[in-house]
Parts: C-alpha cells; structure tokens; sequence
C-alpha cells in the first residue's frame, strides 16, 4: 500500500510540475508576442547599440527577446555579424539569408555572405554574393573591392581593376582601394600607371 502511494504521489507531483512548466513556458511565449512595436523597436535600437560598441553577447540577450515572427532583416543581419564574431559562420550565413528573405534589397546580409565565403577561399560563391549585394546597393564601395578580392585570389587582374576604379569612384579615400588597384597594374605589366597610383596614394596620405 505504502507504495502504491509513493507512486501516486511522484506522478502527482510530476504532473503539477509538467503543468507549471507549460504554464511560465506560455506565459513567456504570449508576453513575447505581445510586445508593442514601439518595445520591439526600444529593444532594437539598445541591441544594436550594444553591439556597436562591442558588448555583443547583451547585444544578443536582447534581440532573442524580439520573437521570431517580428524580426525584421536589420535584426537579422545583426545577429549574423555577432554570430560571426563569435566564430559561428554558420549561423551567421543562416541569418544572413532570413534578413535577405524577408528583405531582398538587404545589400549587407549579401556582403556579409560574401565575406565569409571569402576567407573560406570559396571564390565563386563569394562572387556571386558581393554582385546580389551590389545589384541591391550600387553604392556601397566595399561590395566592389571585395568582389574585386575575389579576382585577385584568382589572378584575374584585369577584372580585378575594373571593380577597383569603381570602389574608387564612390568611396575616394580608401588606401586599400588604391594599394591593390596598383597592384593590379603592376601585375598588369602597366608599371606607368602603378607609380601614378602609388603617387596619387601619397598625395591622399599628406592630405588626411
């Protein structure tokens, strides 16, 4: 008889404790979802300001607050440069490619891409990304120099020029634009036109 009751009140008390596990675990979920969009966009804004000066795991405390069905491709990309700097390339390129489907015009989660895939040697598909990253922003500078990094790992120097002069044309102070656009030329047998960049370089480091 004793343990018959023993058992009856183990089950007892592991139910009671399955039913209050549920019940914090919904009352969790449904205080989440209703979050209003000015605490959902508070949250962001302090998220995103933690991360920019550094303090990436509070940084992400905070974004997993945001549910999953309010987060917007911004949140995403976010989470992909922590998860990145925290050496999980994986689950960065993962939200990486949620902020550009809910967002196709989400020219840095393509860059991001793109950079990771660079340091991994993969050439191509780095390729591939830096140019959806430049169809959705024709002006952000850095997606043609590393677009024009992938040519220079593969000794395409003539391509590798052409994006080169385009970075150059939009963003005119970058010293690396103008060290590997020499380099180019150099590589290119022009030896003329790599002192002439080399020259217009040190004229841009007396003027800065």
């Amino acid at each position: 008889m004793k343990s018959l009751l023993k058992n009856k009140t183990l089950k007892s008390s592991i139910s009671l404790i399955l039913v209050l596990f549920f019940c914090g675990f919904y009352s969790f979920a449904n205080s989440a979802e209703l979050l209003s969009d000015k605490e959902i966009l508070d949250i962001k804004n302090e998220a995103f300001a933690l991360y920019s000066t550094n303090n990436k795991k509070e940084a992400l405390e905070l974004i997993n607050k945001i549910p999953q069905n309010r987060r917007d491709s911004d949140v995403f990309v976010v989470l992909g440069n922590i998860y990145d700097d925290l050496g999980q390339r994986g689950v960065a390129i993962e939200n990486f490619n949620k902020a550009a489907t809910i967002d196709n015009k989400a020219y840095k989660a393509y860059y991001n891409i793109g950079c990771i895939l660079l340091k991994k040697k993969s050439y191509t598909l780095a390729e591939k990304n830096f140019k959806l990253s430049i169809k959705s922003n024709s002006e952000f500078a850095y997606s043609y120099y590393n677009l024009a990094s992938c040519y220079l790992a593969k000794e395409n120097y003539s391509k590798a020029k052409k994006y080169l002069i385009k970075a150059i044309s939009i963003k005119a102070d970058e010293k690396d634009f103008y060290i590997n656009l020499a380099y180019c030329y150099k590589m290119l047998g022009d030896d003329k036109a790599a002192q002439k960049i080399v020259d217009s370089l040190n004229s841009l480091k007396t003027s800065t």
